[in-house]
């Protein structure tokens, strides 16, 4: 195999899961991150781009040659997303996905698999009840707000795209079987970042979700 994806929020939890996952699938990755040290993976089949998302120029050198694009970004780290102070919305996902289609334009690459979240967009009414009062009161707000804009962005694209919208992630590596779901509230409310991480690697080359939003969860 001799296909590129370029990666977004590769040193996260999940976006490294996703980064093993795909080597082991046999892909060469390019990873656009602002800390390189924080990605300890070392592979002749991976690049690492020091650069942000946010910056329209890194994710055009970044995306040079590559065939399709997984974004796993956060929109604030975790402690700002449960702090109920005021702060600017800093918009990470909106302007990297942003910068991602015009760039995928450019190139003429079709394929990019999004990590969002159950509560974004439609889905808002399914996630359950304490879920919902956290976006309200904290600055969870922000980080929904941002995913939701992300969605539109994607949504509103000519691109081939996948959004997955997962509920609680485990960091377990005794992993379920996937749930996919649209309209309910998923019970147990969980899913392994492993068993998401495998998700969007395998949409790469699928067509079963395509221009889907489906929930995630595992039993």
């Amino acid at each position: 195999m001799n296909k590129r994806i370029l990666i977004f929020g590769a040193t996260g939890r999940t976006g490294q899961l996703i980064v093993e996952y795909a080597l082991a699938k046999g892909y060469s990755i390019t990873a656009l991150v602002r800390n390189p040290e924080k990605l300890t993976i070392t592979s002749e089949r991976l690049t690492i781009y020091k650069g942000s998302p946010t910056s329209l120029e890194d994710v055009q050198k970044a995306m040079a040659g590559c065939n399709y694009v997984i974004s796993a970004l956060s929109a604030l780290s975790v402690k700002d997303s449960f702090s109920f102070k005021l702060i600017t919305p800093p918009k990470t996902l909106e302007k990297s996905i942003g910068n991602a289609i015009k760039a995928m334009n450019e190139y003429g690459i079709r394929r990019i698999v999004t990590l969002s979240s159950i509560g974004v967009g439609d889905s808002y009414s399914y996630a359950p009840w304490f879920m919902r009062w956290v976006i309200r009161l904290t600055n969870f707000k922000i980080v929904f707000a941002d995913h939701n804009e992300q969605e539109l962005l994607i949504q509103q694209s000519a691109l081939d795209w996948i959004i997955a919208r997962p509920v609680g992630l485990t960091n377990t590596t005794n992993q379920g079987k996937l749930v996919v779901s649209y309209h309910a509230t998923p019970s147990p409310f969980k899913i392994s970042r492993m068993l998401v991480a495998k998700f969007m690697v395998d949409q790469l080359n699928q067509d079963v979700f395509l221009y889907k939003a489906p929930i995630l969860s595992e039993s």
